[in-house]
């Protein structure tokens, strides 16, 4: 029998308020549908907007060929992003999350509604304020081995976001040749361009908008948007700092605490 709404949403609100592990739903439902798991995390949305805590925007996952398998899916996947938001250079405290992972990605700013079915990368672009350099700080609050249903009604192990600034214009350069050098504790440890997330961030959100429209869901002016990992995860310990420099969207920076 399918997991009631509720009772995973409620699963789902204590673990991210206590920070302690919770067992995967495929576990007791092993029947998961990656359509139930969606309704899960709607109805998680509906149950945080309720409480005041509104979502600010949204994030993608699996945007690369890598990251599906992982997941073990063939296209994307996509969350609602939570309030908990910082300013680079700001101090993160490790206390807030039960299992931090630290990703390099590509934030865009809507500056219109956005709303599927046939948007493409050009009509996307045309709705974007602009992108930012950012840093996903996700939370890994499931034990055992989650599956991409798993991951999905979780919210796509959403926790915070770190972001850059100024606001960039996507007018005059090629955001898909944007490339970005990853540091921890000023090391390079990765570099690596914007094509890896579906070979331009700009497709993600266009995938993005016509995947909500099937929800009854779209892209509203002011919504940030992650477009998904350009890097492998980062597990910061404190004292740690991480860092992404890329070549037009500046730098974003967090050190943990």
């Amino acid at each position: 029998m399918p997991i009631a709404l509720a009772t995973a949403v409620e699963r789902l609100i204590e673990a991210r308020a206590t920070r302690r592990l919770i067992a995967p739903f495929s576990e007791t439902d092993p029947g998961l549908t990656i359509e139930h798991a969606y309704a899960i995390q709607d109805a998680l949305w509906a149950e945080l907007d309720r409480r005041g805590e509104r979502p600010i925007g949204w994030k993608l996952g699996a945007t690369s060929p890598s990251g599906q398998a992982v997941m073990g899916v063939k296209e994307p996947a996509s969350g609602f992003l939570f309030p908990a938001q910082y300013p680079s250079g700001a101090e993160v405290p490790l206390s807030a999350f039960a299992g931090l992972g630290v990703e390099v990605e590509v934030a865009f700013r809507m500056r219109t509604k956005l709303v599927g079915p046939g948007v493409t990368a050009a009509t996307a672009a045309l709705a974007v304020e602009g992108a930012v350099a950012a840093l996903e700080l996700a939370d890994f609050l499931m034990s055992g081995t989650p599956r991409a249903a798993d991951f999905i009604a979780n919210n796509l192990i959403a926790k915070a976001i770190v972001l850059g600034s100024p606001l960039t214009p996507l007018r005059g350069f090629d955001l898909a040749v944007e490339g970005v050098v990853y540091e921890h504790n000023g090391e390079i440890v990765g570099t690596h361009t914007a094509a890896e997330v579906m070979g331009n961030p700009l497709n993600a959100l266009a995938w993005l908008a016509n995947h909500l429209e099937t929800r009854g869901l779209s892209l509203r002016p002011g919504d940030v948007v992650m477009t998904g990992s350009i890097s492998k995860v980062l597990r910061p310990k404190a004292g740690d700092t991480i860092r992404a420099r890329f070549t037009r969207l500046g730098s974003v920076t967090a050190k943990f605490v």
